[in-house]
């Protein structure tokens, strides 16, 4: 299969390293050109547990290098969609599926709109990893892939695509409901990421420390509140345990968030803790735990970037 990964950061350098493992015609596409150039020179190096890869992986600044490919994996951060998005339109052919396996919400709806409905999937993903240095990622050793159509339910297209997933060496369920799934990593990210960013503490310290615990609670518990008036099918009663549980699964590694203020980038704050300010003031809500810890990323963000 010819698979295109979007995006050369953590996930995109894992996910493509494992699609090049099962002998699958992958090409990173990236803008940085400090991730091209030391892919190009050194080779992707990956390390998953005690085992340590180079990889000689097709990455280009140009898209259109690609043309038709037959599943597009959108792995940028959510602030690129559009631009990648219309990006993708250059090289999409009568067979292209593009899926979403970003943080946050609103990531389906952006591209949807761009690259049309019926060729659009999301999922999520169990995965974690660290981009160390440009080219140099971190993986786990294990995880899986969830995908579904947004509107609900397991078409032919979601049951096509798994098998491309898994011929590429994924683990990969197909769910009625995608949506419980992405609000269910969305609480998971409120928890973690914006705490564990501020606080510059690993994702374990996140509730163990007992303030930083405190609002982790307490963003969890105004997520809940968005999502029932959003009609999202959740397991309320366990969901903050469900937090805690990720985050002690992956008490050493450092968020997405912490990640992107400690390598002076951009972060996707606003797909997370802001989406939930948004959402709640949609349906007449105050969050503002959320709408704190929102403002404090950006200000820690932009404060460095200028």
């Amino acid at each position: 299969m010819k698979i295109v990964v979007v995006g050369s950061g953590a996930v995109g350098t894992l996910f493509s390293s494992i699609l090049f493992n099962h002998g699958q015609d992958v090409t990173l596409v990236e803008k940085r050109q400090e991730i091209i150039d030391a892919i190009q020179k050194n080779g992707l190096k990956i390390l998953r547990g005690d085992k340590e890869q180079t990889l000689k992986i097709k990455i280009t600044n140009r898209i259109e290098d690609v043309p038709s490919p037959d599943l597009i994996m959108f792995t940028v951060k959510s602030y690129d969609n559009v631009t990648a998005a219309q990006d993708c339109l250059k090289i999409i052919g009568n067979n292209t599926t593009v899926l979403t396996l970003q943080n946050g919400i609103g990531n389906y709806e952006t591209i949807a709109e761009i690259v049309g409905k019926e060729r659009t999937v999301v999922g999520t993903t169990t995965f974690g990893s660290t981009q160390f240095a440009p080219g140099c990622t971190r993986g786990s050793e294990t995880g899986s892939i969830s995908i579904g159509e947004y509107s609900g339910g397991i078409s032919d297209r979601i049951k096509k695509l798994a098998k491309i997933l898994e011929d590429g060496g994924f683990e990969v369920q197909m769910v009625d409901d995608v949506n419980s799934l992405i609000w269910t990593k969305l609480a998971v990210n409120v928890g973690i990421n914006a705490i564990g960013a501020l606080c510059r503490i690993t994702n374990g310290q996140t509730h163990l420390v007992k303030p930083a615990g405190e609002i982790q609670k307490l963003a969890v518990e105004e997520l809940m509140k968005v999502a029932k008036l959003e009609g999202i099918k959740l397991d309320y009663d366990h969901l903050y345990q469900h937090v805690t549980d990720v985050a002690v699964r992956t008490q050493s590694n450092k968020c997405s968030m912490l990640q992107d203020i400690e390598n002076v980038n951009h972060t996707e704050v606003l797909a997370i803790n802001g989406a939930i300010v948004d959402r709640g003031k949609k349906h007449g809500i105050e969050t503002p735990v959320n709408f704190v810890l929102t403002r404090l990323v950006k200000a820690a963000e932009l404060g460095q970037l200028e």
